[in-house]
């Protein structure tokens, strides 16, 4: 995969104006452009895959949907993006159950709410539609296969390894979370927790315990960011998984004029981080290709329904140029590739 791959977003969240609203239409090349996974397009023309994101209009999202509409261009799928604007858990329930009345052959989803959705894709299961989970998994007994864009080890240590370069010091992190129902989430804090305070190479941090939630919201995770900083007076790093709390977190530091002094990080779409990171305000934050990963996903999905593969330990994904893949443990796809954005190489990430 090429860094300089160009991934254009049309209102992209940056600083204080980052909101989670609706982007314009995204372009791209898409990974495996050159050469197409191996499905066949002919086999799968009649094939439907529904891609269900958390919540529609989030940039994160956005991106992931048009590696989704790639892979879908490629295949010669009916691709279809479905989902409510609203960040709810009975919104994503209402539009799975109604998802599988419309009989696609396979759904895409980042669960809001694992255990919350999991009945709707029972359902969907149980009338013969293949479901991949991809960003946020749901129940293993609710889907086939989980494309993980990192294992959550992984993503728990690469955002350390941000806060390191913000921070070499070290010092007291915070964190911001989606929620407390959100998987990914709610692992990535445990487990930079278990770093922190089992791995020397982090033992110069502390936490403070109380994780907050800010539901992906850009006002509240400023909100929540200055309350901490005042709540924390010797706050060094706050940290978020979310890509809309921790450019918001940033953003909310430097307009309370400690940038450069206190710092967030996490994971962030390069282009709502560029201007913290030229400035100086920011050294570092962290994330993966989503477009890569909602190309994967989708043709897992389009494998899976043409009967290509199976959710077995040990399954290759052929997804052309965007790499081979090995089902592992519990239908677990691990994608694998995290991305470091410093000032020497964000301008080499158009997305």
């Amino acid at each position: 995969m090429s860094k300089t791959r160009s991934i254009r977003i049309i209102g992209a969240a940056v600083a204080a104006t980052m909101v989670a609203t609706s982007l314009a239409a995204c372009t791209t090349t898409p990974p495996g452009s050159s050469a197409a996974p191996a499905t066949s397009g002919a086999s799968t023309a009649a094939m439907k895959v529904f891609m269900s994101p958390k919540f529609t209009g989030l940039a994160y999202f956005e991106v992931a949907r048009k590696g989704g509409e790639d892979a879908g261009k490629e295949l010669g799928l009916d691709f279809q993006y479905i989902g409510s604007d609203k960040a709810e858990a009975t919104e994503q329930i209402a539009t799975l159950t109604n998802a599988v009345a419309q009989k696609p052959n396979a759904l895409v989803v980042s669960a809001i709410d694992g255990d919350a959705v999991a009945p709707a894709l029972r359902q969907a299961r149980a009338a013969g539609i293949k479901v991949v989970t991809y960003d946020a998994d749901a129940a293993q007994d609710a889907r086939d296969l989980f494309v993980n864009q990192l294992s959550y080890e992984l993503a728990a240590t690469t955002m350390l390894d941000a806060a390191l370069l913000n921070s070499p010091e070290g010092g007291l992190v915070a964190f911001i979370s989606a929620s407390p129902t959100a998987p990914n989430h709610t692992a990535h804090v445990k487990f930079m927790k278990e770093a922190i305070d089992s791995n020397p190479k982090y033992s110069k941090f502390k936490y403070v315990d109380t994780v907050q939630f800010a539901a992906d919201d850009a006002q509240k995770s400023q909100d929540i960011a200055l309350n901490l900083m005042q709540a924390h007076p010797d706050l060094k790093v706050i940290i978020s998984s979310s890509a809309v709390s921790a450019p918001a977190a940033e953003q909310a530091i430097i307009n309370a004029g400690k940038g450069g002094k206190v710092f967030a990080t996490g994971v962030a779409l390069p282009s709502s981080v560029k201007d913290f990171i030229k400035s100086g305000n920011s050294k570092a934050f962290m994330m993966w290709d989503p477009a890569e990963l909602g190309y994967v996903a989708t043709v897992a999905a389009a494998q899976l329904a043409e009967g290509k593969i199976t959710a077995a330990k040990g399954t290759k994904i052929d997804a052309g140029k965007a790499g081979t893949y090995e089902v592992g443990d519990n239908g677990e796809v691990l994608y694998n590739k995290p991305l470091m954005f410093t000032a020497d190489n964000i301008d080499q990430y158009n997305f």
